[in-house]
Formats: C-alpha cells, sequence, structure tokens
C-alpha cells in the first residue's frame, strides 16, 4: 500500500469515528436528560405524599367517603417545565394546586379537571398544564 491509499483509509476510519462519537455525545445528553428528569419527579413525589396527608383530591364533585360541608372557592394551579417533561409540568401544577387550597383552609380539592388543553389537539411536549377544582372544607 502507498501512503496515498493509508490516508483515503484513513480519512474514512476519521469520519466514521466522528459520527460515532457523535452519536455517542447524543445519547449521553438524552441519558443525563432522563435523569435530572427522575431527580426532580422523584423530589416532587416527595412534597405530594407529605401535602396528601393534609388534603385531597379528586376529579369527582366528592372525596370518596367524605361529605363536603362547604365550598371555599375555585383554585387554579399552572405548572411549567422545559420541552418533553410534561410529567413534572404536572406534578407542578397538582403541588400548588393543593397548596392554594391548604391557604384556604380546604380539607380536599374536588372537580379537579386539566383547563386550556383539548385532548387530540395540544401538543403534550409543551410541558405547560393548567388544572383547576374547587377547594372545599369536609364535614367532620
Amino acid at each position: 500500500m502507498n501512503l496515498e491509499a493509508i490516508l483515503e483509509h484513513l480519512g474514512a476510519v476519521v469520519l466514521i469515528t466522528v459520527f460515532v462519537l457523535f452519536i455517542f455525545a447524543l445519547a449521553l445528553r438524552e441519558s443525563r436528560k432522563i435523569r435530572a428528569r427522575q431527580v426532580v419527579l422523584e423530589a416532587l413525589d416527595e412534597d405530594l405524599g407529605a401535602l396528601r396527608q393534609k388534603i385531597s383530591i379528586a376529579t369527582t364533585p366528592e372525596v370518596p367517603g367524605k361529605r363536603v360541608a362547604r365550598e371555599l372557592g375555585a383554585v387554579t394551579a399552572e405548572g411549567v417545565a422545559g420541552v418533553g417533561f410534561l410529567r413534572v409540568a404536572e406534578k407542578r401544577a397538582l403541588l400548588s394546586l393543593m397548596q392554594k387550597a391548604l391557604a384556604l383552609g380546604a380539607d380536599a380539592v374536588v372537580n379537579v379537571r386539566h383547563e386550556g388543553l383539548i385532548p387530540g389537539k395540544t401538543q403534550l411536549k409543551t410541558g405547560r398544564v393548567i388544572l383547576a377544582g374547587t377547594a372545599v372544607k369536609l364535614a367532620e
């Protein structure tokens, strides 16, 4: 083999190596994103678990096994996270909704629903969630 042939092969090896390293860098970046999302979700789950000891959440007009004594008012909350972090945004919105209801003296939030999202029409990758519900005081 002459020097020219060796250099041609070396060029191909360099191109393949660069391509492989690029793919590896993309995979590494994605795995870091996934890990960051997991860490945030675990922290939010911890906060939500603590709040669930103080306040109930229901998508129905009543909390199962409890009676609503009085309504305290509507509560809304928005959760925002980066693109692809919809679950983080949902948990942030739920956490904020529960905190707002607790500030009103509520024992529960009923009729919890997504606001501003049109099923099938909304890009779920936006990382923005709005929740709404009614803060209520439960009967003893």
